[in-house]
């Protein structure tokens, strides 16, 4: 094989890895904040969204504990199908009262949820576990 060749080869490779990279590092945060949302009916923890590149400020209120498993589904193809290097991966909820959880209102958890959750996955990545 030609330089070139052996270098465009070793690009791929390097592109490939980082961007397999991203999608662990965004798949272990958006779990590590699904599991730290506090659950009453299941509204909030139901109402996660991944979105790649664009933020989406959707909810829906009707949502409950049984439509966990499929935001989750769902979650976990956007970012498998969307996340790569270079791209932006919003993990959003916007239910009203989002930002009372996140500022300690639920006692389950008065650290919040997403602040938490990022401080372990930045750790998680310094370590070298992601």
């Amino acid at each position: 094989m030609s330089f070139n060749g052996d270098l465009n080869q070793f690009a791929a490779h390097v592109e490939n890895k980082s961007n397999a990279r991203v999608r662990r590092v965004a798949l272990a945060a958006f779990q590590a904040i699904n599991r730290a949302s506090p659950v009453d009916k299941g509204t909030f923890r139901a109402n996660w969204v991944i979105a790649v590149d664009t933020l989406d400020r959707s909810f829906d209120l009707s949502k409950d504990q049984k439509d966990w498993q499929e935001t989750v589904s769902v979650g976990m193809a956007a970012i498998t199908n969307g996340a790569k290097l270079g791209t932006t991966i919003y993990i959003s909820n916007s239910v009203p009262y989002a930002i009372m959880l996140e500022n300690g209102y639920s006692p389950q958890r008065p650290e919040g949820v997403v602040e938490p959750s990022i401080t372990v996955i930045k750790n998680a990545i310094q370590s070298g576990r992601l």
